[in-house]
This record gives C-alpha cells, structure tokens and sequence, in this order.
C-alpha cells in the first residue's frame, strides 16, 4: 500500500537536488524546504551539509554532492532516489550517519516517511552530542610573551598521563596566528570558514575530522594562520565549537588570546576554570591583577581565576630579590602557582614536537605543572589515577 499523502508542512527541513516536478511536489509537505538544482555541490555541503538532504540520481552533480557529503560531513542524513545505485556510491552512503534508498518512482508520501524517519534518527544522534560533565580550563596571558602556550600544551599532556589518551583536547582559540601547531608539529585542520557560516552544522563527527591528535594521546584543534580569522570567528561559532569539544573529550584545555575578542566574555563565564599568566615583573603583576580582577567581576566571588607566574628562576634564587609574598602584597592578590623556567628544555621540546616532560621528564618545569594540575583538578580525579610506573634502569 502506498504511504499516504504527508500532511502540509510535516517535514521539518528538506534540501533536495531533484527534478522540477518533483521539488514542487515536496515544497508542500517540508515546512523549511532548499532547492539544491541551481547550487554548486561545494556550496550545498557547507550550507546544508549535517542536515536532511534528497539526492536524485541523474541530475546534474547529484554524484558530487553525495561523495562530497560522505567525505566532509558524513553527520549528514541522506535520502537517495535509485533504481540501481552504482557500487562505489553505495560505500559512499555507508559512510553517513543515516541514510536510505527509494525507487526513482517513490511518491511523495514515501518520501515524506523516509525523511522523519531519519530526522528522527538524526536528532536521537545530535542530542548525544550536548555537552556532558566536562571540565574546561582557559589560559590567558596577561601581557604578552607570558608563556601561555607553553603551559596549556604541558597542562594538556599533564592532564593525559593521568587520565589517559584520546581524553584530553587542547583547542587553541588565537585564530589568527596561534603557535600551538607549530609547537607540536601538528596539522591545523580547523575549517574556521566552515565554522562561521554555519556553526549549528557542527557535530561530533565533523569534529574529529578537524582534531589533530598527537602520539601522547592529546588531540589538538587549530586553525591555519589567517590575519583575517579574528573577523571571521563569531561568538555563535566558538561556543558552539566550545560545545561539541566538551561533549566529545572529558578535558579540554583552551589556549586563548590576551586581547579581549567578541567571545571572550562568554568563554570566560562558561569555563570551569580560568587561569592568568603573568611573568614576576611589576608591569606584568598589575595587569594580571587588572586582568583577574575583571574576571572575578564576570564569573563571581565564588568562582575567582587564578593567577599563575611563569619563568620564575629557582626559588632559593628568587626570593631574595623579588618575593612572591611582596608581590602578593603589592597586587593585593593571591598567587596560586609558581612555575620555574627551564628555557633549555622548552627550546629543544619545540623543535622536536613534543612536550616538555618528553624531552626532559625531571625539569623543574614539568613539576611545577603537575603541582599545578593536580591543585586545579576536580576533586577525587588525581586520587583516582593509578600512580605512573618509574622505568627501571638496565643493569649492565
């Protein structure tokens, strides 16, 4: 029995690559309704790509569009309209997250049944990726050159030696000329234009294609450099990419600019914690203390960032000439951590792509980020952790 005639606006959204008639005949039915014919496939995907879309075979591109689907946002739910698909386009449909066949001759009831079964089924998947109990640090520097990268990236890989690989993702938001790629000789895959058009489209699946992850199990999100990405990069667009990350990895570490962006005020109300790096100097302490106070007026009393100094020297040495006691005093602020500099050790860390603890596992450095980690870390998770094993030495 043919499915009966769908009620007037009973599809939610359609975008279909169709014969004329028939895209008249659907128009009805959908109640937000895109004709593709006069689309380019590349165009389609970005736009439409993540949602519902009915592809006809024989029309005009109806083969670019379906491998360009299957490639770059295979989140997308397809209906293909076939009497004998070609085998390579079969494997092609396997690759999205929801799909169906129907005959060139289905009507438009058959379609209609077919596109709110998958809507069904696609919105079963899209609540899965709301965000879950993650827990989501932001670095920002307070002036510039305070080392904020250098203590995300080792606060990430911290972070994975204790709760294990594939858990932890580091996205760094300096959009236009971030260094995080660079310092871990990691591919920046973040389409930021891909983003910005559409960020409703974004979804897990299209999210690990744009991780990068690295042999220590930390996944990395960068964008390539672009002077005009600042522009491009919306608060829409980073919260929800924001969103996803934190319901597809338990830990995510935020590497952000120190100048205030259109979405920092958001991020930084959202974030579980927020961390201000500053080096021991009397103009950097104040504009941390400037920078923390600001934050502690966005989040509340109850949830204060915290203040970090970076590349401080050996603390017998130190303090005999600049106390952090003197400092607190002076900025009228606590001090959480203290993080020694070891210059040696994160020059040769960059040039071979790897963390710091990798080059050199007892600097000083990856202490004082351990110490640090363990001190901002949810509560019960580093007793939770199973101690690391220390390799024993060959005896010759």
């Amino acid at each position: 029995m043919p499915a009966a005639a769908p009620a007037p606006g009973s599809v939610p959204a359609l975008a279909a690559l169709a014969a004329p008639a028939r895209l008249e005949s659907l128009k009805p039915a959908c109640a937000e309704f895109h004709d593709l014919s006069h689309m380019p496939a590349p165009d389609a995907v970005l736009r439409h790509g993540g949602g519902l879309i009915l592809i006809e075979q024989g029309m005009a591109g109806w083969d670019q569009l379906l491998l360009m689907l299957a490639v770059e946002r295979p989140a997308t739910a397809v209906i293909v309209l076939s009497d004998q698909l070609p085998a390579h386009m079969v494997r092609a449909l396997s690759k999205l997250s929801a799909w169906d066949v129907l005959p060139v001759s289905a009507s438009v009831g058959e379609i209609a049944e077919a596109a709110l079964r998958l809507a069904e089924h696609h919105t079963a998947e899209a609540e899965k990726d709301e965000p879950g109990n993650s827990v989501c640090w932001a670095f920002r520097g307070a002036v510039g050159g305070a080392g904020v990268s250098t203590l995300a990236i080792e606060s990430a890989f911290a972070l994975a030696r204790v709760v294990g690989p594939g858990k932890v993702c580091l996205v760094d938001l300096n959009l236009a000329d971030g260094m995080t790629a660079s310092f871990l000789e990691a591919v920046p895959k973040l389409d930021l234009a891909a983003l910005s058009n559409a960020p409703e489209r974004l979804d897990a699946r299209l999210l690990a294609a744009w991780c990068w992850q690295h042999q220590d199990g930390v996944s990395i999100i960068a964008a390539p450099r672009n002077p005009e990405a600042d522009a491009m990069a919306h608060e829409a667009a980073v919260l929800r990419l924001l969103d996803v990350a934190c319901a597809a990895f338990p830990f995510v570490i935020l590497d952000m600019p120190r100048h205030m962006m259109a979405w920092t005020k958001p991020v930084l109300s959202a974030v579980d914690q927020v961390i201000v790096v500053s080096e021991l100097t009397v103009p950097s302490l104040h504009a941390a203390a400037d920078m923390c106070r600001d934050i502690d007026v966005l989040r509340g009393e109850a949830n204060k960032a915290h203040l970090v100094l970076n590349r401080m020297f050996k603390k017998q040495q130190f303090r005999a000439g600049f106390p952090v006691e003197k400092a607190e005093q002076a900025i009228e602020r606590k001090i959480d951590i203290t993080i020694t500099s070891d210059w040696d050790a994160a020059r040769t860390a960059v040039n071979l792509g790897r963390p710091i603890a990798d080059v050199k596992p007892k600097s000083p450095l990856v202490t004082d980020v351990d110490r640090m980690v363990r001190q901002f870390a949810p509560e019960g998770l580093m007793v939770a952790a199973p101690p690391q094993k220390k390799e024993k030495k060959a005896r010759r």
